[in-house]
């Protein structure tokens, strides 16, 4: 009667460690799950950062930077040259790179008419180039559009634009 007894609170035992041993498993599971969700959460928000700061400084590179070096400038005439150039791809860290001017802020992306040779200065956007990344986050920056305009006098006119970049997400 007594080694019966034994056995049974010996296999109490190994259920209760069994028991014990799944309820810290779990728990470290969750708490594995909290700490890599916000790694990629902060791994997301460091390449917007990362995005956002390039693009902050895109305006003043010599690719797009206005006649004079004027901080946040775009030169029009110099984004019409990039536009098609397969080149530029590699050499920007962003899934996409395109300008949006003012007259395109109230339209949805149907409605805008892209810039090209043709129809060049009455378009809506400019886009330098897309790698159609599926997983895309774009962010934006305001600058300054300027271009030479040619009428009874030569003088540079500038409207307010959008620099959008996209990243890829994690």
């Amino acid at each position: 009667m007594k080694s019966k007894k034994g056995q049974l609170k010996i296999q109490e035992m190994a259920f209760m460690l069994v028991a014990i041993i799944l309820f810290f498993v779990l728990v470290g599971l969750f708490a594995a799950s909290i700490i890599f969700r916000n790694l990629h959460e902060s791994a997301t928000q460091n390449e917007e950062a990362k995005t956002l700061s390039a693009i902050s400084n895109l305006a003043g590179t010599a690719e797009f930077v206005c006649t004079g070096n004027r901080p946040n400038c775009v030169d029009e005439d110099k984004l019409m040259a990039l536009i098609g150039k397969k080149s530029f791809e590699s050499y920007w860290p962003f899934t996409s790179l395109s300008v949006l001017k003012y007259s395109g802020f109230n339209k949805r992306e149907s409605e805008m008419i892209k810039c090209t040779i043709e129809n060049y200065p009455n378009c809506d956007i400019f886009e330098v180039y897309n790698k159609n990344s599926s997983n895309d986050n774009r962010i934006h920056s305001f600058v300054a559009l300027c271009r030479v305009e040619f009428d009874t006098i030569v003088y540079e006119k500038c409207e307010i634009a959008q620099l959008w970049a996209g990243s890829q997400r994690k």
